[in-house]
């Protein structure tokens, strides 16, 4: 590439003017200091278009000063270390020039980006509150699972009568309405054997009641595991932490089915036997009451934790989508109605102290809606207006500090009706109680013979 040459020296290019005063200090002689001086002055400089460097962009200049300095300095007296440098950069000048100009070209194109990323995440964060200050009109229910899937409509998605099994393999099974089961962890255990108490009825001899044995009802619990950030920097570890759950889960039969973080379906226990997810539990539709629900309902849970007074942690919507064709999979083939699909926090009690929520997952937060059922939030607690049941702080703290409007109804009917038989309201609890220990006595005592035939065998 030509360039243009300055013959002589001239104020205006005081970089190459600092350059000749600092070398013309390694020499003591005034004599050889103006001797060199004068040849830096005649010395041609070389204007630097395109390398504008600190030391590289000057380094022509400085090899034709050391040349001159070394005409004068004495022969005895050893270069300095940085001419010598300065020379062996000069020789390899092609090489020095290709990687600095590699460099300027990599530090451009990694502010280029880096820019862009900058403006995008202003962008995207500008969107996501427009966003944040327009909530769907749908999604009132207050959970931390998504409002893209939380204002789904609970009429959406295939009817019931419409879900059938479309393909079954080996490991798993797929359904019409996208639902995929995998079966590789599935288990097999009691064979299912239940009362279905009539209501009507509890208040008399509750003898002669024929058995059940298909599932009537959902429970949707939580696996109260420890969990990590849902990211793919933790990926294999997300991975195995679910087949470590899966493994424990069907070792000790505790679902019927579980969901993991990433929405996949796996059956645990076989839909006819029995998986130990209720325990002491309860839960009535209206007309029919349930005891230790083991037996007549189906455990659904998700990998997840109770957070205390905020709900549910770590839940995503791909796994309340997984569950949403799950329950309709579920409800389509045992018909099962929507009054019986609830939570773990509304059925699990305590009978000896008489009290609801000895288990409190999901006793906020539910996404029914989302699911595709109706709020069982909204539904009157049948467990305490009509059966006794009381409950303390810990279990409306566990819910967020609120009591919510099922259990508001359910107190309102249990104060007037003790109001109309003339009972303060700890008399008319004991009266309902009866009605409990009655059906609690009959399924508890199905129970304790079913394991102690099990024992035998």
């Amino acid at each position: 590439m030509e360039q243009s040459v300055i013959k002589n020296f001239t104020p205006q290019n005081t970089d190459y003017m600092k350059i000749v005063e600092r070398y013309a200090g390694y020499i003591e002689s005034p004599v050889l200091r103006l001797k060199f001086l004068n040849a830096a002055m005649q010395t041609p400089v070389r204007r630097r278009r395109l390398l504008k460097l600190p030391f590289v962009g000057s380094l022509p200049e400085r090899a034709q000063l050391i040349v001159e300095l070394s005409k004068v300095l004495p022969p005895d007296r050893p270069a300095p270390f940085s001419f010598r440098l300065t020379s062996l950069l000069y020789r390899l000048r092609t090489l020095v020039y290709a990687l600095c100009l590699v460099v300027v070209v990599g530090l451009a194109v990694s502010a280029i980006y880096a820019g862009s990323k900058f403006i995008s995440n202003i962008a995207g964060s500008n969107q996501a509150q427009n966003l944040a200050l327009q909530p769907s009109p749908e999604a009132n229910n207050s959970t931390n699972t998504g409002e893209a899937v939380a204002a789904i409509g609970s009429e959406a998605g295939l009817p019931l009568d419409k879900v059938w099994l479309a393909e079954k393999g080996d490991g798993y099974e797929f359904y019409s309405n996208g639902s995929r089961i995998l079966t590789q962890y599935e288990t097999a255990g009691e064979t299912q054997a239940f009362y279905s108490f009539e209501n009507q009825r509890l208040t008399e001899d509750v003898g002669d009641i024929a058995l059940q044995t298909k599932p009537v009802g959902i429970i949707y619990h939580l696996t109260e595991s420890d969990l990590l950030p849902f990211s793919d920097k933790y990926n294999a570890s997300l991975i195995y932490n679910s087949e470590t759950l899966m493994e424990y889960a069907a070792r000790h039969k505790l679902y019927h089915y579980l969901i993991d973080r990433f929405g996949r379906i796996y059956r645990i226990v076989n839909d006819e036997h029995i998986a130990y997810h209720a325990g002491n539990s309860i839960w009535s539709d209206g007309k029919h009451t349930w005891v230790n629900l083991n037996a007549s309902f189906l455990g659904v849970s998700f990998e997840g934790k109770s957070t205390a007074g905020k709900g549910a942690d770590g839940i995503n919507e791909a796994q309340i989508y997984a569950a949403r064709v799950l329950t309709a999979v579920l409800r389509s083939k045992y018909q099962i109605n929507d009054a019986n699909c609830t939570t773990h926090g509304l059925v699990s009690t305590n009978p000896a102290a008489r009290l609801l929520g000895h288990h409190t997952d999901w006793v906020a937060g539910f996404p029914f809606e989302a699911v595709g059922l109706s709020n069982k939030y909204e539904v009157e607690m049948l467990a305490i207006s009509r059966l006794g049941f009381a409950y303390d702080q810990a279990y409306i703290t566990a819910a967020g500090g609120k009591k919510w409007a099922g259990l508001s109804k359910a107190e309102a009917v249990l104060w007037e009706e003790a109001k109309q038989h003339g009972l303060v309201i700890e008399e008319q609890r004991r009266a309902l109680w009866e009605n409990y220990r009655r059906a609690y006595a009959k399924q508890h005592a199905l129970d304790e013979q079913r394991g102690a035939a099990m024992a035998e065998e």
